[in-house]
Parts: C-alpha cells; structure tokens; sequence
C-alpha cells in the first residue's frame, strides 16, 4: 500500500522522536493496552519483510492492526456503499475492508503486489492495476462512495483534486462521496485543518475550505509502517460539503486571487497580485473596501476574506474601467 515515504531534515527527525513518545514507540507492542508482543502486528511486518519496497512509488505499509481498524470503523460502511481503495498494497486494508460486504474496488500501480494480493480477496473486492489518477470513477456504479487510502506524500494535492475538484469546479464524483479516510503524511494533515494566520495555513487549506471539512482522526508514528518512513504520519477524514460556505461575484477570480496570493508565501498579499496584472490604485482601493490590512498576507486570509476581497477587486477595476 502506497505511502508517505519522503525524506525529512534533521529537525523533522527531532519532531519524530516526540511525536513518537505521544503515539506509543515501538512496532511490536500492543497498541490496545494489552502487554508484550502484538502477534496480528508481527505478522504484518513479517508479511511485509518478505517484499522490497518500492521507493519511487512511496510505498511504505502500514503494519498497525488497530489502526487498520480505526480506519474501518470512520468509514462507517454499509452494505449498499461503493467503496473504493487507493494503493492495495499488500492488502492489510483491503482485507478489512471486504469483511463490510460492501462492494470494494481496490487500485494499485504495482503489478506485482496485485498478482501478489488476487489470491487472498474475496468476491465482492475488484482488484485493479492502475493509476488512481487515471482510474475512471464512473466504473464504480451508482451508489454513494467512500474512500480510503494511504497515500503517498508527492501525489496527495492531485488526488484529492481528482476526489474534490477544485475551487469553483467541484469533481463530478465529489457528490456521490460520503467521506473519504486517507493515511498521509502528518505535514499535509496539518495543512488540511489549519487556521488563518498559522504556519501550516496554505493554498490547499482554503481549497479545503471551500470544497470539504476535514477532521484530524489521530496521528500515526513511524513505527506503524514497514519499512520505517522518516516523516510522521496522521489519518484525516473529509466530507464533501453540500454547497460552498461562501459566495462571490466572480468564482474564476477567486481561484486568480488565491492562487497568485500563495504563490510567494513571504512576501505581502497586495504585491503577489501585481502577476495578475492589475491597476495598483485598483487594488490598493479593494484593500481598503475590504477592511483588510494592506500588509497582510495570504495566510492571514480566510475564505471568507478572500471572496470579499475579490469582490472588491471586481468593483475597483470595474470602476478603473469606466475612467
């Protein structure tokens, strides 16, 4: 099963230490308050010993029988759900999820961990080679969908656009999703749940905002994984949201505004929206209709700022126009 398999600084390593203090340590202990060795996790790592690993592809498996569960459990799964899987992988989720009844498809890159993984599924598990990028989600039949996954780092931004979609372009899939559970590295998950004016607050942070809530399950040591990631790991849930929390006059503008404020985190909102090439006059006038400090940058924004701000924006060029 794919996932996040990214090297980390020396300053990562030292978060890593702690966080691995908070999540339980070592990979052969019981993790439901039992003592001594945890057989269910010991047969998983010795399952995944017998496979090289393939770095290119991110895959590092998670070995945690009592997360595996956890993730099961959030997904809540009834039997009429299409229930979808990113990264089989050897197989340790997917076997707990077949257990549900629902029907599951399951997509893996690697050929070899699916012929590996086709003699252990039962009926209601298609497995499939492929690329989750390319993967044609209307092949999964009518029906409400959830999905899981342990994703790798690199490609975490492309895959919940191809789930979600993007600001002002919602995916057609995204209205049949019931919730989406994804292991993916700690890094990522903070930006998911982060708030205006935070370190972690970013470009796909206001996506989230604007497209789904996500909620931070729990987070998850290295030691959960074989072979051993250098990075920590969380499990995030997300829910579509039925309509957008916000309106704007302009949608396309929107995404314009956000995209340009991000693009160079350091240096003040009102100068990264020089590249979308507008009056200066203009936008200094929409700052202060907006009430929003000409100083400020992207990450201090919310959502909701944003879409005042490009309303602004509108208007004041609108009005530029008309001179």
């Amino acid at each position: 099963m794919p996932g996040p398999a990214r090297g980390s600084s020396r300053k990562d390593k030292s978060s890593n230490r702690k966080d691995n203090r908070r999540d339980g340590g070592s990979s052969n202990r019981r993790t439901d308050g039992g003592d001594g060795i945890d057989p269910a996790r010991e047969l998983l790592i010795a399952t995944a010993r017998k496979v090289r690993a393939n770095r290119k592809l991110g895959q590092n498996f998670f070995v945690d029988p009592y997360g595996l569960e956890k993730i099961v459990e959030a997904l809540a799964i009834e039997p009429t759900d299409k229930v979808l899987e990113i990264g089989a992988g050897l197989g340790f989720l997917t076997l707990c999820l077949q257990k549900s009844g629902a029907e599951i498809t399951a997509v893996e890159l690697d050929r070899n961990l699916v012929e590996r993984l086709t003699p252990q599924i039962s009926k209601n598990v298609n497995l499939i080679h492929g690329d989750i990028l390319e993967f044609d989600m209307d092949s999964l039949g009518a029906g409400p969908i959830v999905v899981a996954g342990n994703i790798p780092y690199q490609i975490t931004s492309p895959i919940l656009s191809r789930l979600f979609g993007e600001i002002g372009a919602p995916s057609e899939v995204s209205k049949r999703i019931k919730c989406v559970v994804l292991t993916m590295q700690k890094e990522v998950a903070l930006r998911l749940i982060a708030t205006p004016g935070s370190k972690d607050y970013s470009h796909l942070t206001v996506m989230k905002d604007f497209l789904f809530d996500a909620e931070l399950l729990f987070t998850v040591p290295p030691d959960s994984f074989y072979p051993r990631p250098e990075v920590n790991s969380a499990v995030v849930k997300m829910t579509p949201l039925s309509k957008p929390p916000i309106e704007t006059q302009d949608i396309g503008m929107l995404r314009r505004v956000i995209k340009a404020g991000f693009k160079q985190r350091r240096k003040m909102l009102k100068n990264n929206l020089s590249s979308l090439n507008l009056f200066d006059e203009a936008v200094s006038e929409a700052f202060k209709q907006a009430n929003i400090n000409p100083a400020a940058r992207a990450e201090d924004l919310s959502l909701r700022q944003f879409a005042i701000l490009t309303d602004a924006l509108i208007e004041q060029i609108g009005a530029a126009n008309k001179h």
